[in-house]
């Protein structure tokens, strides 16, 4: 039982599916050579509350705060509280705090300068697959952080131009990103998949 508990602890943080996988793993150097003698049947079962919302589905939450770099941190864990809930993998955790981090803080720098103003980030997850879906809206002039080329990584860092490598990476780690500016709001959303299931 204690090799198991630690086995458990070392891969909390996965899927259920990716914890069946670790502790299998974990018996089978166990075991070794020596020849099977019984069944191995597993379950690991993932609880996401009771809130009887939506057939399960986690209410969508918001938090507006003043656009500054000083409060990404706030943001980072108002949102990762959300993630928290509905078990998301520290992996993604990890990807969706860079995406704030970079996604804030171009609000910060450019919606309002030189003053500053309001930025609402609001948190959803829907389910099948469950998937965390964050969209930053501020009341600042338009700003489109998608509009400019990507960046070319073939190039050494010297050759490149500087910048945009931030919301290139917020890409390539995202599901999906999306822009509009809308009834006078730059309204941006990113969507991740937690879980394939």
């Amino acid at each position: 039982m204690d090799r198991l508990t630690q086995a458990l602890r070392r891969s909390e943080n996965g899927s259920p599916k990716e914890i069946l996988e670790s502790i299998e793993r974990e018996v089978e150097l166990f075991v070794g050579e020596a020849p099977q003698f019984d069944d191995l049947t597993m379950m690991c079962v993932h609880y996401i509350g009771n809130n009887p919302q939506k057939s399960g589905a986690f209410p969508s939450q918001e938090m507006t705060v003043e656009a500054t770099l000083a409060n990404i941190p706030a943001v980072t864990d108002f949102v990762d509280a959300q993630l928290e809930a509905c078990g998301c993998p520290q992996k993604v955790v990890m990807q969706i705090n860079i995406a704030i981090d970079e996604l804030f803080g171009n609000i910060a720098h450019y919606a309002y300068d030189p003053e500053t103003g309001p930025a609402t980030v609001r948190v959803e997850v829907e389910e099948e697959p469950l998937t965390v879906l964050i969209t930053f809206i501020d009341h600042g002039k338009p700003y489109d952080p998608l509009a400019a080329a990507d960046p070319d990584t073939t190039l050494s860092a010297e050759a490149r131009k500087i910048g945009g490598l931030g919301v290139f990476l917020v890409k390539k780690t995202m599901d999906d990103i999306s822009y509009e500016y809308k009834n006078g709001r730059n309204i941006l959303h990113i969507r991740k998949r937690i879980s394939d299931k």
